[in-house]
């Protein structure tokens, strides 16, 4: 019997465009993704795929969309967050077909911050749009998001490569792409206060993610930290790119760890 792969793919605002790349590779070298669970950007990139929907037609609408026009800007002081993501729900929700989880040929999974209870919430009922749009509702940055009585925020403020949650339904062999800080030198001199900010994030998520251990057989790292900021959309080209590198590189321990 063929094992069971799941990929999760990690958080990363734009960084996370590498996750199309990673897709891109595994298509057109025929290995199956049984299962998917993403994290903020990782969910957003993931709930597509699951849903079925075309990762070159992804890539040619990343390439030409202009961000300015899916952020909703509300006030901070009232709402929690600079950006309502309202906009961004909608377009979620018009790639993922409107469906709900259970209805994706792909099995999918995201998870966000219970922020009132402090902990890690898996999703796995209800409309795939409203759930992604809380995994990827960075404090700060985005509004939290109201469900069924709860208020969520990003999912990587704990875990940002949510692979555990592939291995507690079934998968036996877990592949992540991690796109986020994993360590080094910043250039603290030549950064605002919004960078500052991020960056500060950042290694508050690396620290917990090497706390976590090894959760995967297989962690992907593509190079994209060229990137700064959440919304920097100039190089969406060479982020793919480079998650399409790390794929082809990986592809023999895949097929390794698959039997193929």
């Amino acid at each position: 019997m063929r094992k069971k792969l799941g990929l999760s793919l990690g958080a990363g605002s734009t960084k996370g465009f590498a996750h199309i790349g990673v897709l891109q590779v595994l298509i057109e070298n025929n290995i199956p993704v049984d299962m998917v669970a993403g994290c903020s950007m990782g969910a957003i990139i993931g709930a597509i795929f699951a849903a079925g929907s075309d990762m070159y037609m992804l890539e040619k609408y990343a390439l030409s969309m202009n961000m300015r026009e899916h952020l909703d800007i509300g006030n901070p002081l009232n709402n929690g967050g600079l950006i309502r993501g309202v906009r961004l729900e909608e377009l979620i929700r018009i790639f993922t077909h409107d469906m709900s989880f259970g209805e994706t040929p792909i099995p999918f999974y995201c998870v966000a911050v219970d922020i009132g209870a402090g902990e890690l919430h898996v999703f796995d009922e209800g409309k795939i749009h409203s759930a992604v749009r809380a995994s990827m509702s960075i404090p700060g940055i985005f509004m939290p998001v109201a469900l069924n009585g709860r208020v969520y925020v990003d999912g990587g403020v704990i875990d940002r490569i949510p692979s555990k949650v592939l291995r507690e339904r079934g998968a036996d062999v877990v592949i992540g792409v991690d796109v986020g800080y994993r360590g080094g030198d910043f250039d603290v001199d030549g950064a605002n206060a919004y960078l500052l900010l991020n960056h500060s994030v950042d290694v508050m998520q690396w620290e917990i993610t090497k706390l976590r251990g090894n959760e995967e057989d297989l962690l992907l790292v593509p190079e994209v930290l060229f990137v700064k900021g959440h919304f920097q959309m100039d190089r969406a080209k060479d982020v793919i790119n480079e998650g399409r590198r790390v794929a082809t590189e990986a592809l023999p321990k895949i097929r390794e760890l698959l039997e193929l």
